[in-house]
Formats: C-alpha cells, sequence, structure tokens
C-alpha cells in the first residue's frame, strides 16, 4: 500500500478511482510551503507544484492505493513528462511517506477550459476554494503576457 497526493484534476473521485481502482480517500489537506502553477504538456497545460514561500499553500486530496495501481501509474505519469517526489507527509498527530507526480517542463501555459473544469469539480468536491486555480491561472497568465511583452 502506499499514498498517492493529489492536487489538481486528480483530487476527484471518479478520475481518481478510474485511474486507481483501489484508491481510497484518506485525507484532504493544504500542502504548506507550495505554490499552484501551470506548466506545458504536449499542446496544453497542467497543474504542478513548486516551492514556495512559507505562506503559500496547496489544497491537497491523500488516497491510499495498492501497490499494483502504484506501479501502473507510471503509465499516466511517464517519467519523461513527470517526476515522481517521495516525500514525508508531516501532520498535526502522524506522519506518513507519500509520494505526488510534478511536470518537468518549467515553460508556462493556460490549459483548456475543459481541464480547468475538471479542476473545479474536484475543488467543489473537497470544498476547497477554487481562488488556489484563479492565482496559478492569473500567475500563468502575467508570465505569459510578461514574455510576449518582452518578445515585441
Amino acid at each position: 500500500m502506499a499514498y498517492i497526493v493529489t492536487y489538481s484534476e486528480n483530487m476527484y473521485s471518479g478520475f481518481m478511482k478510474s485511474l486507481c481502482p483501489s484508491a481510497k480517500l484518506e485525507l484532504e489537506c493544504l500542502l504548506t510551503g507550495c505554490r499552484l502553477v501551470l506548466r506545458r504538456l504536449y499542446m496544453s497545460a497542467e497543474f504542478s507544484l513548486e516551492q514556495g514561500s512559507e505562506g503559500d499553500s496547496v489544497p491537497a486530496v491523500v488516497w491510499h492505493i495498492d501497490s499494483k495501481d502504484e506501479k501502473n501509474l507510471m503509465e499516466y505519469y511517464p517519467e519523461g513528462l513527470f517526476e515522481r517526489i517521495n516525500f514525508r507527509l508531516i501532520l498535526e498527530k502522524m506522519q506518513m511517506e507519500a509520494f505526488l507526480f510534478v511536470v518537468r517542463s518549467q515553460e508556462t501555459a493556460l490549459p483548456d477550459d475543459e481541464y480547468i473544469e475538471m479542476a473545479a469539480e474536484a475543488y467543489e468536491e473537497h470544498g476547497f476554494d477554487f481562488w488556489y486555480v484563479e492565482q496559478a491561472l492569473d500567475s500563468a497568465a502575467d508570465m505569459i503576457n510578461g514574455v510576449q511583452a518582452e518578445e515585441t
């Protein structure tokens, strides 16, 4: 058994169950010291995490999955596109070994509307404030516009 931490559309239970049939919701939390960002993936974008300041945080859901599903995740998160990060999740009364995936690309991009709708469903299901997604979208748009303005 393993614990996977999800922070984007994968927080949605229907999506996670299709990806990992053994997934059982363990907890909902905020990852402190992290920022939600958008990174290029193929012709669109996907949410990823980067280190932020002490005051930054990102909503996340921790799922308990079996070892078969953990191995199968490498098909969904190929090593060339995603980095698996293993870490110790420290909670008030316990600690657990967990992992998550981040996008390897450092290029900022904006996703399509369908991707944002999937993220919105996940945030709504777990009662997280959509503000985090809006901040990531605004930040990505600002970075893209800043780069474009410099090039002209």
